[in-house]
């Protein structure tokens, strides 16, 4: 969390107890797939505050890149992808799916060029005493349509989806977003992480009605 070491546990140890509720809800691959959001938060989370621990323990000085860049993998490379396929994977209308299909592949465009950016490109920390600021000089990251890379596949699937409840998942990332970044520009990427793992709430929320709503499968497949 963008706050302090200890909120940063903290939080992760919140989120494992909500991924854990959340999976124990599901029935089949695809609801497990989504019910995993809350625990990849959780482990973001984790990395974080060893970042924060490497800032004020020289101790853990060694960690730091460590848990930087796997902070950033999760932040820029997991979830253009992850959320897509999360909604993709648990759509059943044919029309809706094949939009659906589409955003998968952005997804993927987007996090190829994240990766290739955290290969290729020098990523810093910056700290204040409340927050963490990741300094990533990314190509193409100060024209205006550099956030859409991102934006796209990372939270207009929710909107697409037929599942009701999915849009609220979309509505508290966009407004998440939004808050980070009008009012927290210089520390964007943690922030809107720690707003984003409120999110999980609404996974657990996602799962019970998709699980009630489905009957048993004999196969456990994502098809």
């Amino acid at each position: 969390m963008c706050f302090s070491a200890s909120a940063s546990f903290g939080s992760a140890a919140i989120l494992t107890t909500i991924g854990t509720v959340t999976m124990a809800k599901t029935r089949t691959a695809p609801q497990r797939f989504l019910a995993a959001m809350p625990l990849i938060f959780a482990f973001q989370q984790l990395c974080e505050g060893f970042v924060w621990l490497s800032v004020i323990n020289p101790g853990y000085l060694l960690w730091r890149n460590t848990a930087m860049y796997s902070f950033l993998i999760i932040a820029q490379v997991v979830w253009p992808l992850f959320v897509p396929l999360g909604v993709l994977f648990l759509e059943k209308d044919p029309k809706r799916k094949k939009i659906l299909n589409w955003f998968a592949v952005s997804g993927c465009l987007a996090a190829m060029y994240f990766i290739y950016c955290l290969c290729f490109y020098d990523a810093h920390i910056g700290v204040n005493p409340y927050h963490i600021r990741y300094d990533v000089d990314f190509p193409l990251s100060k024209r205006w349509f550099y956030g859409i890379i991102y934006f796209i596949p990372a939270m207009v699937p929710t909107f697409v989806s037929s599942i009701k409840r999915m849009r609220v998942l979309g509505a508290l990332l966009l407004v998440s977003y939004l808050i980070s970044r009008f009012c927290y520009k210089d520390y964007i990427v943690s922030v809107w992480c720690f707003f984003g793992a409120l999110s999980s709430i609404a996974v657990l929320y996602i799962i019970m009605q998709v699980a009630i709503s489905s009957k048993p499968e004999k196969q456990d497949s994502f098809n």
